[in-house]
């Protein structure tokens, strides 16, 4: 089972897992270390194949086993909550994850001293968890604390000091200290390049990572060295597909930056074929994969060919992810897009009220972002000739923003100057005016004197005005 395992024959690996687990329960019943062994294996197994409610059964009971004929405090039991841990991460349980990952960190500063590399790495657990609660601050100094142990342990370096390093440099990445995250970086590759002169998985994140604070800080050439050789050690050491197609398409976003779309979209295709070619790739990063490529090609005006892969995107997560509004609407939008370019509104009608009916039903009430619908139907609606309807929507909009927003806000001005503009085209001039001149009056709040929008605004009023031989009070 374990030799299956270590070849990531899962199926294979429970199975003699299972025959041994039956052994073992008819002939050894007081062998409650193998049993426990043996159910936790089997739990690591479905874990693995991502069957995550299987796994933290059988990790269970590997627990209840242990926690029957050992110590609370025993390290055996910290092992089977850390496989606990992992499941419950996967399954985003992270408030129940930290609970066990803190009694994991109580038993081990029971077992061995504070300064010990069974401490440390319990800290680094805890910060990752944070990490993915988005709660960096806190995930930092758990990460620090790790760094402070490891330090002490390994005077002379670690990978291990690397590896935190590294995760210490990520976070301050996330938080927009790119000075700072590239010296963390850089450090851990120095330890790595020491270790592993001849290239290792570890030192090819390391130069991933800093390619990608490099991309953000505009310097693009030295990123591009970077993922470059972090690619190239991928392409011929590593299995972990994931990793290339990570930094291949980081390398696609990089050339999109610098509005090299061809060069780009040649990257995005390379990945989009080594995540169809992986079986281990999640459908996820397939559909994002594929949505990414029709923004491309959007941006390169082939609204054909963006439309086609924006609908494709559109199916996988509509398939696979029904519940991620997110990403749904998001394909939505540039569907949407892609046949406004085309001209083809009334297919574009079709895409914004399927839009629309996931933001009314998925969205909070406080949600403003049901704007950037109306905001769509309305401009659409116009383009038809169907002022009536446009503004309608224009009116919802402009609802919409005056609940949510501050009253003096720019976009309760806009909402205001368009629907006059409307009503200036359905021959309604003195509801145009009336409009007009509430957005003036919240553009001179907002805006300074001589923005064109204020500009605009006044040219507007003062021609309605006498087109009506209406006298305006000059000191409004």
């Amino acid at each position: 089972g374990n030799v299956l395992y270590s070849q990531e024959k899962y199926n294979e690996a429970i199975n003699f897992y299972q025959r041994s687990l039956s052994i073992r329960e008819k002939f050894h019943r007081l062998g409650y270390t193998g049993i426990a062994t043996v159910l936790n294996n089997i739990g690591k197994g479905f874990y693995e194949q991502r069957k995550y409610d299987k796994a933290l059964d059988f990790h269970q009971r590997a627990l209840s086993v242990r926690e029957k004929f050992n110590a609370t405090n025993h390290v055996g039991i910290a092992d089977i909550l850390i496989d606990i841990v992992n499941v419950l991460r996967d399954q985003q349980k992270y408030e129940e994850a930290m609970k066990l990952q803190r009694r994991v960190l109580t038993i081990r500063k029971e077992n061995y001293s504070s300064c010990h590399e069974k401490v440390a790495e319990c800290l680094n657990r805890i910060g990752f968890l944070y990490i993915h609660q988005k709660q960096h601050y806190l995930a930092l100094d758990y990460y620090q604390r790790a760094l402070t142990i490891l330090e002490k342990c390994y005077p002379l370096g670690h990978v291990d000091i690397a590896l935190n390093l590294r995760s210490i440099g990520i976070i301050l990445y996330e938080q927009g200290k790119h000075d700072e995250a590239l010296d963390f970086c850089k450090r851990a590759m120095t330890i790595n390049e020491q270790y592993y002169p001849s290239g290792h998985v570890d030192l090819a994140l390391c130069q991933a990572y800093i390619g990608n604070i490099l991309s953000d800080q505009g310097k693009y050439d030295e990123a591009f060295d970077f993922y470059h050789r972090a690619l190239t050690f991928y392409k011929e050491h590593s299995s972990n597909h994931l990793n290339t197609a990570t930094c291949l398409n980081n390398i696609a976003q990089t050339l999109k930056k610098q509005r090299k779309y061809d060069e780009a979209l040649d990257f995005q295709q390379q990945t989009l074929t080594v995540l169809k070619n992986d079986s281990s790739s999640d459908q996820f990063r397939i559909a994002t994969n594929l949505k990414d490529i029709g923004i491309t090609l959007f941006e390169q005006t082939k609204y054909d060919e963006s439309l086609n892969f924006c609908q494709q995107a559109l199916i996988v997560f509509e398939e696979y992810y029904p519940n991620n509004h997110s990403e749904i609407t998001v394909c939505l939008s540039w569907i949407v897009a892609n046949f406004d370019r085309k001209f083809q509104f009334d297919l574009a009608i079709e895409y914004l009220e399927r839009w629309l009916l996931i933001k009314e039903v998925s969205s909070s009430s406080k949600d403003i972002s049901i704007v950037n619908v109306f905001t769509w139907l309305s401009q659409v609606q116009r383009k038809r000739g169907q002022r009536d309807l446009s503004l309608i929507y224009e009116q919802n909009c402009f609802l919409t923003r005056l609940k949510l927003l501050p009253p003096d806000h720019v976009d309760i001005g806009n909402s205001l100057s368009i629907i006059g503009k409307i009503y200036e085209n359905l021959h309604k001039p003195m509801l145009a005016l009336n409009y007009y001149q509430q957005a003036l009056v919240i553009y001179r709040k907002c805006l300074s004197s001589w923005h064109y929008k204020l500009r605009d605004m006044e040219r507007n009023i003062e021609r309605l005005s006498e087109e009506l031989e209406i006298e305006l009070d000059e000191s409004n």
